[in-house]
């Protein structure tokens, strides 16, 4: 079992090998010294052990440099587990300078928004996902402000731009929909349950294969498509390089390529850029984003 103690040391061991100087154990105990923890060898061996085989990250011992490091490439899900144990790490962190509230409120700057409503059955709903169990909720329709019952099935979580949403599939409908967390509530788990079918597992996965949202099983399975753009100053490519836009995302020189089903989320995020970067393929993107913003331009030579 994955104890709150074990989960920020393994958390910590993580970031000091993806420093990429190969560190020796004595570097790494060092390391957790630094930051409140003392543990001896067999601990950090335990500790090397359980990330390897439960976490699926493949840190590896390199003998002519007495160090280990990460293999990324073969290392399961690798960012969205440092995603996920940062989080707890943080919340430790954040929990911890609650003892007093005054000094940390005046570091903390928070756009007003919706943005964490919903985040608080995260877990509830990683449980419901994993033992295949059926939720029942109600769902807000921003524009006419009704709430609609639903029964789901879920399958997948997904963040973009700061929020999450739940992907799952509507029995009555005999479709997938998509339904934000801050706009949920009264959120049950039943103790129904289901079988997750080859065919809707494969609908939830091809949200790997867009940016955003609006991907749904009945757009007769789209195909992905290599979309590269220019970056026109060096400023933005390592705006590009730093936050990709996608795991497919390759850099060559300064154009920027990913591998994706293209979607108005896309066409949108790309427009957004302007001047600052010029779509070169496929030439149906590019004639969309000349269109566009052929029209925004004509906008602003009204009087």
């Amino acid at each position: 079992m994955l104890n709150k103690n074990m989960l920020r040391r393994n958390y910590l061991i993580i970031r000091r090998i993806m420093k990429k100087d190969v560190p020796t154990k004595k570097m790494i105990m060092n390391y957790l010294t630094n930051h409140d923890i003392a543990i001896d060898n067999r601990t950090l061996d335990r500790d090397l052990g359980y990330i390897r085989y439960n976490l699926g990250v493949a840190i590896e011992y390199d003998h002519d440099r007495r160090g280990y490091y990460i293999d990324v490439e073969i290392s399961e899900h690798f960012d969205k587990l440092l995603y996920f144990i940062g989080l707890a790490e943080n919340a430790d962190v954040i929990l911890d300078a609650l003892k007093n509230k005054q000094a940390l409120w005046q570091y903390l700057s928070i756009s007003p928004s919706g943005s964490f409503k919903g985040v608080e059955n995260i877990g509830v709903l990683l449980q419901a996902i994993r033992n295949r169990l059926v939720i029942s909720f109600n769902h807000l329709n921003y524009s006419t402000g009704n709430h609609t019952p639903y029964s789901v099935e879920p399958y997948l979580l997904k963040e973009f731009e700061g929020r999450w949403y739940l992907f799952g599939y509507v029995a009555d409908k005999k479709d997938f929909r998509t339904f934000g967390l801050d706009r949920m509530s009264d959120l049950e788990v039943t103790a129904t349950s289901f079988k997750r079918t080859p065919q809707r597992e494969s609908s939830a996965n091809r949200f790997d294969d867009v940016y955003g949202l609006t991907y749904m099983p009945n757009q007769q399975n789209p195909a992905k498509e290599t979309v590269s753009f220019r970056c026109n100053s060096d400023y933005i490519l390592n705006h590009f390089l730093a936050l990709p836009l996608h795991h497919s995302q390759k850099a060559g020189g300064k154009v920027i390529s990913l591998r994706l089903i293209i979607n108005p989320e896309l066409e949108n995020k790309l427009l957004s850029y302007g001047e600052q970067i010029e779509v070169l393929m496929p030439e149906s993107l590019r004639k969309t984003m000349k269109g566009r913003l052929a029209e925004a331009g004509r906008q602003y030579r009204k009087n």
